[in-house]
């Protein structure tokens, strides 16, 4: 009767040892889950953004440059039109003089 009360004893440990780590195994199995879908969620959402906005800034400058290249490049072409215009309408006292 002593080695079956020890025997139960040692099973009702084995048991209670058993169940805590499977408890706790679930539990650290949980927030490697959990743990995942927040890496998951930065590398998709979080870290682009600010990648996307440094790569936004970095071609601010050569966006701008390039729009200054071609307004300043209509706007010569504009001037060059008028001065043709100018040559071939002669002095504008001319034409006032003609109509």
């Amino acid at each position: 009767m002593v080695h079956a009360e020890a025997a139960y004893r040692q099973a009702v440990r084995a048991a209670t040892d058993h169940a805590c780590a499977r408890a706790a195994a679930r539990i650290v199995g949980a927030e490697m889950a959990s743990t995942s879908r927040r890496v998951r969620a930065l590398r998709r959402h979080w870290i682009p953004r600010p990648q996307e906005a440094l790569a936004h800034v970095d071609l601010a400058p050569e966006q701008s440059e390039h729009e200054d290249s071609v307004r300043r490049r209509w706007a010569a072409q504009v001037l060059k039109g008028r001065e043709r215009q100018t040559e071939r309408d002669g002095p504008s006292e001319d034409r006032s003089a003609r109509r």
